[in-house]
């Protein structure tokens, strides 16, 4: 599913990003913010085939939420935006029809406020497309170092509810809310939508269980076998939830000294 949805909005190459030191945070004629039209589209390129979570506010909502970019095409002006998790957003989001999604990208923060969305539904999963944003909030400026979960060969394993058939990989990519896995075949036919049942991850000596909610599925590469998935995490216990919430507190001071050294 996700494929026919960026089938429709055109890739981008990657942004240039250029290290700054000014970190004014005036709104008004900043260097801190992106205005031009075409940086603005690589940049959402970027993030859009990187494919990470994104932190979703509505006003008058005190809870935040998560989401991801499906799509951004230059000609028709547009962004796709997946629904939100956990789902209580969608109905804020139908309400208010405006938001602001904040991530980070290569280890740097940004920020946009997007409104007049207008709300599809497909295969029973809700979509938004909006208007690109006229200016990001980018400072160029390294705030949280990135993290190669890719390094660690953290294991992957579950079984796909709609086909009933195992799933193996390793984690590529790690957050507090969800993770991408490499998969070196896609034998259990995993589609955008799909639920993974029964997961385990280990890290620290502490095996964390939950199921998997695919919000996407691409190649590694044209002709290969290989392919990358990449979800929410649902059912997890407090317990997992305080664990790897530590656990990646560690990584990313480890990081940190890493570069200070």
């Amino acid at each position: 599913m996700l494929g026919k949805l960026k089938s429709i909005f055109s890739k981008t190459p990657p942004v240039e990003v250029e290290e700054e030191v000014n970190d004014d945070f005036s709104p008004f004629e900043n260097p801190n913010f992106l205005t031009d039209p075409e940086k603005i589209v690589k940049l959402l390129g970027e993030i859009e085939a990187s494919s990470p979570l994104c932190t979703i506010q509505i006003e008058g909502v005190s809870e935040e939420y998560s989401s991801s970019i499906l799509g951004v095409k230059a000609e028709k002006n547009a962004i796709i935006l997946d629904e939100l998790i956990p789902k209580e957003g969608n109905v804020a989001l139908e309400r208010s029809r405006a938001l602001k999604l904040s991530t980070f990208h290569k280890g740097i923060h940004l920020s946009f406020s997007l409104s007049g969305l207008e709300i599809g539904h497909s295969r029973g999963i809700t979509y938004y497309k909006a208007v690109l944003p006229e200016r990001i909030y980018y400072p160029q400026r390294r705030r949280s170092p990135r993290i190669e979960i890719s390094s660690i060969d953290i294991p992957f394993s579950g079984v796909a509810q709609r086909t009933g058939i195992s799933v193996g990989g390793y984690l590529f990519d790690l957050s507090r809310g969800g993770a991408g896995v490499d998969m070196p075949v896609n034998r259990a036919r995993i589609q955008r939508g799909d639920k993974i049942k029964g997961c385990q991850i280990s890290f620290e000596d502490y095996v964390m269980d939950f199921d998997f909610s695919v919000r996407f599925v691409k190649p590694v590469s044209v002709g290969s076998s290989k392919v990358q998935i990449g979800g929410f995490f649902e059912n997890l216990s407090a317990k997992s939830q305080s664990k790897l919430s530590y656990f990646i507190t560690s990584l990313e001071r480890v990081e940190i000294r890493k570069q200070k050294t």
